[in-house]
Parts: C-alpha cells; sequence; structure tokens
C-alpha cells in the first residue's frame, strides 16, 4: 500500500526535475555564453537599395523575390542610370533575412575602395521566407539566384567575374546555383564563395524530404566535382562559435565537401583581429570581421592573374595565416653594439636598452622557440646573410595591440631554415617589446574527470602547455580560472588542432559598449574548454586539445579547471535537441499500446508505466549499440555515430526526456484544460446534441460538410493548412465525444497528441504560403512551389476518415485485420516505436508515415461497428 503512494509521488518528483533541467539548459544555451565583443558597423550616409530590373519572364514567376544594388552619397545616382564600374558581389541573404544587411560589408566597402579598384554591391530579397526550415522554397531561390547574376553581369561593359557572399542558408544557395542548368548560368563567372555561418554538412533541423534532398544533390555534386568542373573556384567558410546559437559550428564545416587546397574553414575566434564568437545575426555585422573580409575582397580584386592559388595565399593571410618563411628577404643590420645572447627560458626585453639581442637555433638545448613581439624587427642570421622575416610574424590578441608571434620548431625546421644558425631581434623603438619563450621540457597531461576539478601551480615558469586527452565529447564543457599576484593578464590560447577553433582570453582594447574609446586594459573572456567538432578522421588519433599559457616567470600563478554543469545541460540542448520529436513519439506510441490493454487510462497515467518505460528505454540504448557496431555504413549510424552525437546513454537520456515533456503536457492537456472545458460546456453539447439527434436528415449532411474541410484546406491553400485544420477538427471531435460519451476519450486524447506533433513539424508551411500569399496573390501552395507537407497531409486526412467510412463498413476482411492487430497488438506497437527511432530519429521529417499508421489502427481497432458510439 505504502509502495502505491510512494512510487507515484518519487515519479511525479522525476518528472519536475528532468523539465526544470531541461529548462534549465534552455535558459543556459540562450544566455550562458561569453560577451559580444564585435563592435557595430556603422553607415557614414543614408543607405539607398536601388531595385534592379529582371527580364519580364523572370519577374513574372517570381513575383515575391527581388535584386537591390547598394550605394550610398554620390555613387547612388550612377547606380539608379544602372552604371556599374566596379567589380561584382553578390550578397545572398539567410533564412528569414532582410536584404538590407548587405549595407554593413557595401558601407565599408564603399568607403574603403577607391575609384579604380572598388566594390559594387548587390543583394537579393527573398521575401523574408523560412528556407533553412521550408524545402519548397529552395529550388526557386536557386533558379532566381542564377537569373540574378547573369542579370548582374550584363550591366557591366567588360567581361566581369563575380563574388558570392552567403549569410546562412544563402550560402548553401549559392553552391546550389552550380547545379543549375548552363543556359541560366555560366559556373566560370563565379571564382569566389565566401560563407557566413552556413550549414554545409546538414540541415540543422530536418524539416522536409525537400530540404534533405536539396543538400543531398549539392553535396553530392560538390564532393564529385570539387576538383573538376568547380577546380577554378575557392571556398571560404566561417562559423560564429559559441555565440551562434541557430547553427552549430560542426555544420559549417567543409569536411569531405572540398579539400584544403582551396577552400579556408574557421570559426571566427580564430580569425586574426576578430579573435571573438559571432551569433547568427552579428556575424553580418560585424565590424571586425566585416574590416577583414572586406580588406580580403579589395585585395583580391587587385590580383590580375585571378588564379585559385593567388586567392587561397590573399585570403590565408587574413582569415587564416601561418607561418611562411618565403615571405622574407635577405638585408643588412647595421648594429652599434653587439647582440646580447638570450639564454634564459623565458624572458622579457624591451627597446629602452637599446640593444640587440640573439638566440641559438643550432646546438640549441630546447626543442621550440616562441616570440611575442611589439614594434620588433625579426632576423634570420648566418655568418654571410641576414633574412628579414619580419613580415612571416603572424598576428595575436589583443586587437590594437600590434602584437604578433612566431614559433620555431627546432625537430622540424625547413630546410632553407636549417642553414642559418640565430635568430636575431631588433627593438629600434622605444616601445618595443619582445617575450622569448624557449621550451624544453614537454607538454602536461591533465586527465579531465567528467564531475570533477583540477587545481594546477606554477611559479618561476614562462610557458606552459597543458594537453587534455580526456576531452573527448561534444558535451563536455570545463571553466578555467588563472589567479596571480601579478596584476597583468597573460595571454592564454586554447587549440583544438583538427577545427581551426582556436581561443583567446585576451579579446579587445575597446569596450564593446564604447568602441572609439581605448581600455587601460585589454578586455578578456572567461576561457571554456569545450569542442564545437569532433575528429573526422583517425589522423587525428594522436592530436588533443590543448591549452598553453604564456606566463610572466617572476610571478606565481594557480590554475584551476572545473567542470561547467550549466554549460553541459547547454551543450546536450545545443547537440541533441534534434533528437526530440522522434523520441516524443516512440513514448507516446508506447503510451498508446497501454491504452489498448485498458481504454480507461489517461495518457498521464500511462506515463507512469515506468515497468513498461524502462526496459523500452534500455533495450533502444542497446539496440543503437550494437547497430553501430553491425551497420557501420548505414545512414543513421553515420548521421548519429560518426558526427560525434552518440555516447552510449544518449537514447536513455532521450527518452525519459521525452517522457516527462508528455507526462506535463497530457498532465496540463487532460486535467486542466480538456476537463475544466467539457465541465463549462456540457449542458451546451448535450443540448446541442439532443438537437441534432431530432434533426438526424442534416446529420450526415453537417458532418460530411465538416470531414471535407481538411481536404479543402489541403488542396486550396497547403499541406500545412490541412494538418492545421485536422488537428482542429480532433480537438473539437475530443472536447465532444469526451463530455458525452466516455467510452474512448482518452484514445482520442492520445490521438491529439500525435496530431499536435504532426502540426508542430509543419507548421514552416503555414508561415511560408500566408507570406507568399501577400506578395503573389492566393494560389495553393503546390502551385506557387513544391509543398513537403502535401503528401502528409493527404495520407492523414485519408486515415483519419476511415474512423467515419469504416462504422459504416462491415466487410469481412475489416474484422480480421482487427483480429490481427488485437492479437499482436503490443508487439506492433513496441515495434513501430523502435523503427521510429532508427529510421526517423536524423531525419524525422519521416513521422508523418508512422503517424498515419497510428490513425489507421486506432479507426480499425476502435471504430468498427462493434465500437459504435
Amino acid at each position: 500500500m505504502a509502495s502505491r503512494i510512494i512510487l507515484p509521488i518519487v515519479q511525479n518528483l522525476f518528472f519536475l526535475l528532468t523539465i526544470s533541467l531541461f529548462f534549465l539548459g534552455i535558459v543556459a544555451y540562450f544566455f550562458r555564453h561569453e560577451s559580444n565583443y564585435c563592435e557595430m558597423t556603422y553607415m557614414f550616409e543614408n543607405p539607398t537599395y536601388h531595385r534592379i530590373s529582371m527580364p519580364d519572364d523572370v519577374e513574372i514567376r517570381y513575383r515575391r523575390y527581388g535584386l537591390y544594388s547598394y550605394c550610398e552619397g554620390s555613387r547612388c545616382e550612377l547606380h539608379r542610370q544602372n552604371v556599374f564600374t566596379g567589380s561584382p558581389v553578390l550578397f545572398i541573404i539567410g533564412n528569414a533575412d532582410s536584404y538590407r544587411q548587405v549595407r554593413s560589408l557595401g558601407s565599408v566597402a564603399y568607403r574603403m575602395g577607391d575609384k579604380p579598384n572598388h566594390l559594387d554591391f548587390f543583394s537579393i530579397d527573398f521575401n523574408e521566407e523560412l528556407s533553412a526550415l521550408f524545402g519548397g522554397v529552395l529550388e526557386q531561390q536557386t533558379e532566381f539566384v542564377a537569373y540574378a547574376i547573369k542579370q548582374i553581369l550584363s550591366l557591366y561593359k567588360t567581361e566581369k567575374t563575380i563574388i558570392l557572399v552567403g549569410n546562412s542558408i544563402g550560402g548553401l544557395l549559392s553552391r546550389a546555383v552550380f547545379l543549375q542548368p548552363s543556359k541560366r548560368f555560366d559556373p566560370n563567372t563565379v571564382r569566389l564563395i565566401i560563407t557566413q555561418a552556413t550549414p554545409h554538412q546538414a540541415p540543422v533541423i530536418h524539416s522536409d524530404n525537400n530540404v534533405i534532398e536539396f543538400y543531398s544533390r549539392v553535396n553530392n555534386y560538390w564532393k564529385n566535382e570539387w576538383n573538376n568542373s568547380l577546380q577554378h573556384l575557392v571556398l571560404v567558410s566561417l562559423a560564429g562559435g559559441d555565440r551562434d546559437h541557430l547553427v552549430r559550428s560542426d555544420l559549417c564545416s567543409l569536411n569531405g565537401l572540398t579539400d584544403e587546397s582551396r577552400s579556408i574553414d574557421v570559426l571566427t575566434s580564430s580569425v586574426p583581429h576578430v579573435w571573438t564568437s559571432t551569433d547568427h545575426r552579428c556575424i553580418v555585422w560585424c565590424r571586425q570581421l566585416v574590416l577583414t573580409t572586406t580588406r580580403a575582397l579589395l585585395e583580391i580584386i587587385q590580383d590580375k592573374k585571378q588564379h585559385p592559388q593567388q586567392f587561397m595565399k590573399i585570403l590565408k593571410k587574413h582569415f587564416f595565416p601561418t607561418i611562411d618563411f618565403n615571405l622574407g628577404h635577405n638585408t643588412t643590420l647595421n648594429s652599434k653594439t653587439e647582440p646580447i645572447l638570450i639564454t634564459e627560458s623565458s624572458t622579457s626585453v624591451t627597446g629602452k636598452n637599446q640593444h640587440d639581442y640573439l638566440i641559438r637555433l643550432k646546438d640549441a638545448k630546447f626543442h621550440t622557440i616562441i616570440i611575442h613581439s611589439t614594434k620588433a624587427k625579426i632576423f634570420l642570421k648566418n655568418d654571410n646573410n641576414i633574412i628579414d622575416i619580419t613580415k612571416t610574424l603572424i598576428p595575436i590578441p589583443p586587437t590594437y595591440s600590434d602584437r604578433k608571434m612566431i614559433r620555431f620548431n627546432l625537430k622540424k625546421l625547413d630546410h632553407d631554415i636549417k642553414k642559418y644558425d640565430s635568430i636575431l631581434i631588433h627593438l629600434e623603438h622605444v616601445k618595443s617589446q619582445a617575450d622569448i619563450y624557449q621550451i624544453e621540457n614537454d607538454e602536461q597531461t591533465v586527465e579531465l574527470s567528467t564531475f570533477g576539478s583540477q587545481s594546477l601551480s606554477f611559479k618561476k615558469t614562462g610557458y606552459v602547455k597543458l594537453v587534455f586527452p580526456t576531452l573527448t565529447h561534444l558535451w563536455q564543457v570545463y571553466n578555467v580560472y588563472l589567479s596571480s599576484n601579478n596584476e597583468q593578464i597573460p595571454l592564454i590560447h586554447f587549440h583544438v588542432p583538427w577545427s581551426n577553433e582556436d581561443l583567446y582570453n585576451l579579446v579587445s582594447l575597446r569596450s564593446p559598449s564604447e568602441p572609439t574609446k581605448n581600455l587601460p586594459k585589454s578586455l578578456h573572456r572567461q576561457m571554456r574548454l569545450k569542442l564545437h567538432r569532433l575528429p573526422q578522421s583517425s589522423s587525428n588519433k594522436n592530436q588533443y586539445p590543448s591549452l598553453e599559457l604564456f606566463l610572466d616567470p617572476n610571478s606565481s600563478y594557480t590554475l584551476e579547471i572545473n567542470y561547467s554543469f550549466l554549460d553541459i545541460l547547454s551543450q546536450l540542448i545545443r547537440y541533441y535537441i534534434f533528437l526530440l520529436p522522434t523520441f516524443l513519439f516512440t513514448v507516446l506510441c508506447i503510451s498508446y499500446s497501454l491504452q489498448m490493454n485498458d481504454t480507461r487510462l489517461r495518457v498521464y497515467q500511462t506515463m507512469l508505466a515506468w515497468q513498461i518505460h524502462l526496459p523500452i528505454a534500455l533495450l533502444i540504448s542497446i539496440l543503437y549499440k550494437i547497430i553501430i557496431q553491425i551497420f557501420p555504413s548505414a545512414n543513421f549510424v553515420v548521421n548519429i555515430h560518426s558526427n560525434g552525437y552518440y555516447f552510449f546513454c544518449l537514447p536513455l537520456i532521450m527518452y525519459f526526456l521525452a517522457l516527462s515533456i508528455w507526462a506535463m503536457i497530457s498532465f496540463i492537456i487532460d486535467y486542466l484544460i480538456l476537463d475544466f472545458v467539457r465541465e463549462l460546456l456540457n449542458p451546451a453539447l448535450v443540448l446541442v446534441h439532443s438537437e441534432i439527434h431530432q434533426q438526424t436528415k442534416y446529420v450526415h449532411l453537417i458532418q460530411w460538410v465538416i470531414l471535407i474541410l481538411p481536404l479543402l484546406t489541403t488542396v486550396t491553400f497547403s499541406g500545412s493548412n490541412g494538418h492545421i485544420t485536422l488537428f482542429i477538427l480532433a480537438l473539437i471531435h475530443v472536447v465532444w465525444r469526451g463530455t458525452l460519451n466516455r467510452r474512448l476519450r482518452e484514445i482520442l486524447t492520445t490521438l491529439l497528441l500525435f496530431h499536435g506533433l504532426l502540426v508542430a513539424l509543419n507548421l514552416t508551411g503555414f508561415i511560408v504560403h500566408v507570406k507568399t500569399v501577400f506578395a503573389q496573390g492566393l494560389l495553393p501552395l503546390y502551385i506557387i512551389m513544391s509543398d513537403p507537407s502535401f503528401l502528409s497531409a493527404i495520407c492523414c486526412i485519408g486515415a483519419f476518415y476511415l474512423r467515419f467510412i469504416l462504422d459504416r463498413t462491415h466487410l469481412h476482411i475489416i474484422q480480421k485485420i482487427k483480429t490481427i492487430l488485437y492479437k499482436h497488438n503490443r508487439l506492433i506497437l513496441v515495434s513501430l516505436a523502435l523503427i521510429s527511432q532508427f529510421c526517423c530519429s536524423y531525419s524525422m521529417y519521416y513521422l508523418w508515415i508512422l503517424i498515419s499508421f497510428i490513425f489507421i489502427h486506432a479507426a480499425v481497432i476502435f471504430f468498427v461497428p462493434i465500437h459504435q458510439e
């Protein structure tokens, strides 16, 4: 007796705790991130957007789209006359974005360009369509991009190539345009594509089949043609990093699509002079990134050869610099004093002493030499030659500090460098400074436990490298705190060797709120150790994330590394929320199977049947592991396991999260809403019911008029409208039948939740159609464009109609099907729940097929004549 009371209390507390952690994770996901260190980009004059006329047939077909040029000031008059003399750049907007977002790049480029070498920016208006969530518009948007490129190039008197800058899903469109027929688009007219926060690998949400097919066609084409028809092309992918809550950085990877010979894949936090994460909107206007992009573009259009390798050299210099000793040049150096030999492992020298300093390369006891310099010149020297390698240094934070770095690995020196025996540091300015780190000891390995902390102390140490071999999961997050008796903040560098996601603690010398004002100390972020991408190949097995500390050897430091529970919840939301719809279906399917045995069970009560749910959750977890081992090349395994998302407890966590969500939703709907509505409407519904039965000749007519509504809205508007109408009818049916006859009202509530899940998965089509109606007139969505929800709506409506058709059908075969379904009911529904896991976890758009089967199952079991109400 006591267990009957205690167990539900424990279960309810578990549901409450799980839901609380879920919402806590959502809050942490959206609000627990680093500050925005991006400076705002401002226009110097009022921005003007001039609409470019398209051919008549294109204007008629794509009335909701438009092509615009951007200008400010005196150049606007020429734009109104369609006179363009610069190099064209087409900015392709993303999901629900405005063509006016081109103003950040356009305004800066307008100010930085000169008359012979300037950029003409164009932008496309896509009517702010939800292109990332609704695949029906992607093909039409791609076609319009092709027409826009052709129209832009026709505005120039001389032959031109065009640069494409794609934001979010616009970056995918910039790649998809290469699949267009040659009569519509010439691939040779585009030689450079820069994408901002574009999910190249896969869509963020697998909302419909059209999105998946579009991605598949584009990515397969690029994999096959990268070194064939696309060999003239250079591609840059910029990912926002931690602050981008809409597009995960792992989706922005170019791994498997291109190679490093003509592509760059980097997070903004490691781009020189940016060094900060950008959110999905900020990546468009972040001044540091806009300046870097514009400088790169202006340098590229001045290149006469227009060769991919030359493009790559320019782009790497701005977005992903590496030390290139070939940039050094022979020189002479007249020194008044003999250079001072540096033998210490770590030291700092300044220009106040007016000395030159020498570091031995040959016969050195150190294996690595790192130099951080400010306004200093660096030379390589032997008895006969001196080469100036100052230009080979790469920038390091903070921004506006002129700090640069060079690293020598003495075990892996280039052949040309081995002929030099020393490094010479020339401090020609009073404010010149150089910090030298000569490293003898190997890195220190730190084993990070999942929920543990580490405390390390450093004294009389200038350089420390910590390696983390156990930092292997996407959900692991650790906070790093460095305390010292020295007020000066040292540089900390977190490096992940396989994904270009470097992170520095020093960010800027300017305040984000007052970008024109320099601060006495540089701003610094709180360091968090976490991964945005996992290694994709076995070649990275011996490479681990690392943390470099550049310290003052005269000070003592304490480093604390603590796990961050809130950030772990945030990472779980970021990387695994897309699995939730399938687990919601699985749990609801098990709930429905329980109600088949006892129709009096309410949905909430089925959520308390842990004796069923727990074995199912464990079975799914085990099957996940088995299928990953047996079928390593299956799409499900590739998407879940190979991309690094999977860990053993994942299915268990997702199952009980879905169970808790349904417990909360069903309790609110069943006990708080439906019971209240039924009690409130009971007298009115009884009266209406009696009146209807007195007018029997109109009952069937009214019934069929109501039933035809979902089909009519599907054909007249869109499949999403049909799903919404069907949901409303199901809701009315639940209230009506549940008030007048309690026999099957709990089953009806479960079916209503299935309907609600369908509506949630197909809602974007309704939004797209409403926006399209205002732009192109009242036409069905499938006439204007592809409607991914049309087939699912027709099938679900047909399954819903069976409930009324089978009431009046006395076919012998229906009774046979009913007998089979009754006999194998639990096996069928549990199998359906398991099938959803391995066919729909990463492709949730197929859930409508399984939900349609549930509707058919309910119609046959409960609504044949034996169960007439």
